[in-house]
C-alpha cells in the first residue's frame, strides 16, 4: 500500500492545542490523524512498512515522532494506539493493581522492563491490559502532556458494543497484520472476546466458525461486521458470505471522501479512538 498524506486547508498550527492527535502503529505501518473540536478530520497520514519485531516497530515509531512536524506540535489530547496481539481482558470485579502483573502473566508474556497499561471498558465492566517497554512509555510521556495509550482493541470493542441491537447476536471481526480480534455478543452481553494469529484466509474462517460453534451461536440470527486490513478484500467477503448469513464491512466515511482509492477499513478505529472517552 502506498503512503497517504492529507492536510486540510483549515489546519492551523497555531491552534493545535485545540486539536486531538491520534497515532496508530503496527508491524504494517504508522498512521496518525488530527481532529478539531467539531470532530472534523484535519490531517491524516499513513506510512507503510513491514517489520517483524516489536523492537523494530518501536524504533521506527520513535524516529517518526521526532522527525514528523505535525507530531511535534502541542495538542489538547494525544492518543497512541499500539496494534498488538498480546493483551488480555480482566473483569472489573477481580481487577486489582496489586496483583495485576501476576494475573497478566498468566495469559501473556511480559519482559522484565515492560510497563503494564490498562484502561477500563465501561460498557462491559472489564479492563483491557497490555504491556509496552518502560523506556518507550517514558519517551511518549515526555513528549506529550495529555497522553492516553490504548490498545487498538479498545476502540474496536467500544465501537462494537455501542452498535449492538437487542434480540440479535453480533460477531465483530477486526483484522490486523498477522492477527485478528473477535468479539461475539448476545442480548447486548459479551459472549466471547479472543485474539487469533493467522496466516491465511482459511485460518481466519476456521477460528471464526470454531468460535461460533463453541459458543453455540445462532448463525441464523447473526450479524457480522468486519473491519481492518483485509475487510475490503472481495475474496474475503465472498468467503465469509458463504458461511455467514449477514456480513457488513465497516469503513471510514471521512477518509472515503478524501480518496476512493484506499481501503479505509483498517483506519476506522484510529479515527474513532478519540470518541471513546
Amino acid at each position: 500500500m502506498q503512503s497517504i498524506y492529507h492536510l486540510d486547508p483549515n489546519f492551523v498550527k497555531e491552534k493545535s492545542t485545540e486539536y486531538v492527535l491520534s497515532i496508530r502503529f503496527s508491524t504494517d505501518g504508522l498512521s496518525f490523524c488530527v481532529h478539531n473540536g467539531f470532530n472534523k478530520l484535519l490531517a491524516f497520514c499513513f506510512q507503510p512498512y513491514s517489520l517483524d519485531s516489536q523492537v523494530e516497530v518501536i524504533a521506527r515509531v520513535k524516529k517518526a515522532l521526532v522527525e514528523e512536524e505535525l507530531l511535534n506540535l502541542p495538542y489538547k489530547k494525544v492518543f497512541v494506539v499500539p496494534c498488538k496481539k498480546e493483551k488480555t481482558l480482566i473483569p472489573a470485579h477481580i481487577f486489582n493493581k496489586t496483583y495485576l502483573s501476576d494475573v497478566y502473566r498468566l495469559c501473556q508474556h511480559a519482559e522484565k522492563n515492560d510497563t503494564l497499561l490498562y484502561r477500563k471498558i465501561r460498557l462491559m465492566e472489564a479492563y483491557l491490559v497490555e504491556s509496552l517497554p518502560r523506556s518507550f512509555v517514558t519517551f511518549l510521556t515526555t513528549r506529550y502532556q495529555s497522553l492516553r495509550i490504548v490498545n487498538s482493541a479498545y476502540p474496536f470493542i467500544v465501537h462494537s458494543l455501542s452498535s449492538t441491537l437487542l434480540n440479535r447476536e453480533h460477531l465483530f471481526i477486526d483484522i490486523q497484520d498477522r492477527y485478528f480480534d473477535l468479539l461475539l455478543t448476545k442480548e447486548n452481553e459479551v459472549v466471547l472476546f479472543n485474539t487469533f494469529a493467522y496466516n491465511s484466509l482459511t485460518d481466519l474462517l476456521y477460528y471464526i466458525l470454531n468460535s461460533l460453534k463453541s459458543c453455540h451461536a445462532d448463525t441464523a440470527n447473526l450479524q457480522t461486521v468486519v473491519s481492518g486490513q483485509l475487510a475490503n478484500d472481495p475474496k474475503l467477503y465472498r468467503t465469509f458470505s458463504a458461511y455467514l448469513p449477514e456480513v457488513a464491512v465497516l469503513n471510514a466515511p471521512a477518509l472515503t471522501q478524501l480518496s476512493k482509492n484506499i481501503s479505509t477499513s483498517r483506519f476506522v478505529h484510529l479515527l474513532n479512538v478519540h470518541r471513546c472517552e
